[in-house]
């Protein structure tokens, strides 16, 4: 629960940010500046480096997918769109962590499973409004983007548990952290060139680092700790609580947000397809298979 607070809460504090900052520079402060802290923590508690080749191919790619690319997508669809919209496609990640799951062979194929992914998907093509994605940056094409980077959240939750096992949370992250900065290096250089540091107030300073410490290192350790513990889809349905926080939380912060007729439809009809999803599971008695820890 209070990993779903604190990712919600970057749909509200990246609203803060993003019209002093860019997109790209975010990314890439938040990435570099969580590698370094949990360089020192590792560090400092006498963590494991790994050696493994294959487990540092493991980790490169959940750092790409689960950071480099999901928040890259998130933020610059994020600067398109609204909190509450974003909040609300956030929720897509667990349909798509089962349909995953059903299309690599690791759960059996629902009709009821299908009716939750198909509703959940509808509600989101009603979001996104596909009549009216254009080239030209408006909040459609930043609702695509959003559920772009939820796909790879998906897929960084359904590949986790090969390698989270092995290591501390903080040795994970680390690594994770570290092989994401490779991918949103590019980004964040060509963002920075337009950045004028001598502009941004203290405040924006403030909401930096606290997307740096919350959204980031507190949330991504406590993802892996709980993979570890539990599977993936059951982490994967937190994400369910987003946007009850956002919803309540965001017109009372930014201004110019609001919860439209849209935005109410589409979310029920999203959460009603991961309701049945859920019951789905239930009836089968099972959570999504995950991939063995082995050697």
């Amino acid at each position: 629960m209070v990993v779903q607070l604190l990712f919600a809460s970057l749909a509200i504090a990246g609203r803060f940010v993003l019209p002093h900052f860019p997109a790209g520079a975010l990314v890439c402060f938040r990435v570099l500046g969580a590698t370094a802290v949990l360089f020192l923590i590792n560090a400092a508690t006498r963590g494991p480096w790994v050696r493994d080749r294959r487990d540092l191919l493991r980790l490169a790619v959940l750092g790409l997918l689960g950071i480099a690319a999901n928040q890259t997508l998130f933020l610059y669809g994020l600067r398109q769109t609204t909190a509450i919209n974003a909040t609300i496609l956030v929720t897509t990640v667990p349909v798509f962590t089962v349909l995953g799951a059903v299309l690599i062979g690791r759960e059996p194929p629902s009709a009821l499973k299908f009716a939750g992914i198909g509703l959940a998907a509808l509600g989101t093509i009603y979001l996104i409004g596909p009549d009216r994605i254009s080239l030209a940056p408006d909040v459609a094409l930043g609702n695509a983007l959003i559920v772009l980077g939820m796909v790879c959240y998906a897929a960084y939750f359904l590949y986790a548990r090969a390698v989270v096992g092995r290591y501390q949370p903080i040795t994970v992250s680390f690594y994770v952290m570290l092989f994401a900065s490779f991918g949103v290096l590019p980004f964040g250089l060509v963002a920075t060139r337009s950045l004028q540091l001598s502009a941004i107030s203290g405040a924006v300073w403030l909401w930096v680092g606290y997307i740096v410490i919350f959204p980031t290192i507190v949330t991504y350790l406590l993802n892996i700790w709980a993979l570890q513990r539990v599977s993936s889809n059951l982490v994967a349905v937190y994400i369910y609580l987003q946007p009850l926080f956002a919803a309540a939380v965001a017109p009372l912060v930014l201004q110019g947000e609001r919860l439209t007729t849209r935005a109410v439809v589409a979310g029920l009809a999203i959460f009603t397809g991961l309701g049945l999803v859920i019951l789905a599971e239930l009836r089968q008695h099972r959570e999504i298979p995950v991939e063995p820890v082995g050697e």
